[in-house]
């Protein structure tokens, strides 16, 4: 159920949610202004996300461009009136006619532009919202002369440089064109408004030592006048100091730019630091930061610490994607990064108590030292200490609570993750969470699963009695220390469990096979497994009227929070 095997990829695998459309193509003006994933999208075909953190999606066959607001996950219509054609260049792009617009791209100051690709022309919607075609239009290729003079011939996709200058996939033409657009003339009429401007354009970071956050400053000053100006960092892994301010005509300020590479995987980041002022972008600031392999211990970024029942650090869908899934005090976990042990072997715990060390490797949760099962290059098999979370989770709420690996005299930059007074999960027979679950008639270890599928395994019965083997069902009673199984006083399991202690969790789990929820009282038992540690058992009774099924899923539900989909018995 819970093996030192050493686990072959270095990351935890990434994950994938729908965040916009339904998967059935079509288009419905009831969808604008509801949740994305909910509306209908008609063959999506090029995305792209501004500086706001708003998705912005090509809908092909919707002729239409649609937003999705990163304050609200909810979608609109933010250019194209679906119907197919060419029109409303100089007004509202909301009112355009768009021709199976095939990709987009944001510059710098937010301006998005649209690879018409039905009308061979690139659209340019601007910051207020007006519509223009910057590219194609013309007759002739039409190199070295006005973009909107140039003949396109079905543009198949557009990105633009550090300088925003833009490039453009001419499909039919066989090329690569490059639009280079001219600075702004010089305002007729008024003067500008006053704005804070940036002396520096981009800040290249290099590779950072040991993790270590590194600053760099730039110059702001103020034009035309006094001027208010508020700093908005394009990533979470940038700050910059001060936030916000005033500066009187012609006054200067040192801008402090920090990267913080804590958390971030090996690669090279890119980002943009905004500059406001007068309601508007004044500057943008392009930021590259280098983040070499680890040398050191390093918890991954994505599901660095998991329910070893579960495997996965994710749960149901949220408004922009999965949930992270908090863990529980007691609960067996695996910690997942790289060179947590020097070479690819496994150092094993010999007994009990399991030790907070092995093979010089430990690992802090909350700067309390964690019992370990085994440590490997990269996977660590430990149990979460029972006084996780501390009041909070006594008093039935959360806590975000922090893991730290030390290997060699070298610690891991901190990783965070939320604890629960229970976080459920059934083992599976496989290890991934996924499904035959490991659940054996009573007093065997034969499983509860179709024919032939292990030695012993048959379909359950009505009236079988079950052992269901889970994890993170919470606290027990009486209470037991750390790195402790059920048999007393040392641990050491007699043959005959004449020993052995019934430690029940506090919390009564309710249990479904199938649609249907087993009656409390063929719930026999709930608590620890009195020869393991960090690992729960529940016996069921088969009750007579659950559906045959050979794959039949089975749940565990304690607190509110449910056990992972897709786990299976076996019922006839």
């Amino acid at each position: 159920l819970f093996t030192g095997g050493e686990a072959a990829p270095a990351q935890s695998a990434a994950t994938i949610e729908t965040i916009a459309g339904t998967g059935t193509d079509g288009y419905s003006a009831a969808d604008d202004g509801g949740p994305a994933a909910a509306a209908q999208l008609n063959a999506p075909t090029g995305v792209t996300v501004d500086g706001l953190g708003n998705l912005c999606i090509a809908d092909f066959d919707n002729h239409r461009i649609r937003k999705v607001a990163a304050s609200t996950g909810n979608i609109s219509t933010f250019a194209g009136t679906g119907t197919a054609g060419f029109s409303g260049d100089g007004g509202a792009a909301s009112s355009a006619r768009l021709n199976w617009p095939y990709g987009v791209a944001v510059d710098g100051l937010g301006n998005l532009y649209i690879v018409d690709r039905g009308n061979s022309r690139i659209r340019k919607v601007d910051t207020a919202g007006v519509i223009t075609t910057v590219a194609g239009g013309g007759s002739a290729l039409g190199d070295g002369g006005a973009a909107t003079a140039a003949r396109l011939n079905l543009p198949y996709g557009v990105a633009l440089d550090g300088a925003d200058n833009l490039y453009i996939a001419d499909l039919e033409n066989h090329r690569i064109r490059k639009v280079t657009f001219p600075p702004p003339p010089a305002p007729a009429g008024p003067e500008p408004p006053p704005a804070v401007l940036s002396q520096s354009f981009a800040l290249s970071f290099p590779p950072a030592q040991g993790g270590e956050p590194a600053a760099q400053t730039i110059t702001l000053y103020a034009e035309g006048g006094a001027a208010d100006f508020e700093v908005v960092p394009g990533a979470r892994w940038i700050e910059a100091m001060p936030r916000s301010g005033t500066l009187a005509a012609g006054e200067q300020t040192t801008l402090t730019v920090t990267v913080n590479p804590a958390g971030l995987s090996e690669g090279t980041y890119r980002a943009r630091l905004y500059i406001r002022s007068g309601g508007r972008v004044t500057a943008t600031i392009r930021i590259v930061l280098e983040v070499p392999p680890p040398t050191g211990p390093a918890v991954s970024e994505s599901g660095g610490v998991v329910n070893a029942a579960r495997m996965s650090a994710y749960g149901g869908s949220g408004l922009f994607g999965p949930q992270l899934l908090p863990l529980a005090p007691g609960l067996a976990v695996v910690v997942q990064g790289v060179n947590f042990l020097a070479g690819e072997g496994t150092a094993e715990a010999q007994g009990y108590p399991l030790p907070t060390m092995l093979a010089g490797t430990r690992v802090l949760i909350d700067g309390a030292e964690a019992p370990l099962f085994a440590v490997g290059a990269r996977r660590i098999e430990a149990q979460l200490p029972w006084a996780l979370g501390g009041e909070a989770l006594a008093a039935g709420g959360l806590a975000l609570v922090e893991v730290v690996v030390e290997s060699g005299g070298a610690r891991s930059w901190p990783r965070r993750f939320w604890a629960a007074p229970s976080a459920p999960g059934v083992f599976t027979v496989s290890g991934t969470g996924q499904g035959q679950a490991a659940v054996m008639f009573a007093g065997t270890t034969a499983l509860a699963a179709p024919l032939g599928a292990s030695e012993g395994s048959r379909p359950a019965r009505a009236g079988d009695v079950l052992e269901i083997y889970a994890a993170g069902l919470g606290a027990v009673e009486p209470p037991i220390a750390d790195g402790r199984n059920s048999c007393a006083p040392d641990g050491v399991c007699l043959a005959d469990g004449s020993n052995a202690v019934l430690r029940r969790t506090t919390a009564r789990p309710r249990v479904w096979i199938g649609a249907y929820e087993i009656a409390a009282e063929n719930i026999l038992f709930s608590g620890l497994a009195p020869s393991f540690t960090a690992l729960n058992m529940v016996v069921v009774e088969v009750p007579p009227n659950v559906a045959p099924s050979s794959a039949a899923e089975l749940r565990l539900s304690v607190g509110g929070r449910v056990s992972q989909s897709g786990v299976t018995i076996a019922v006839e």
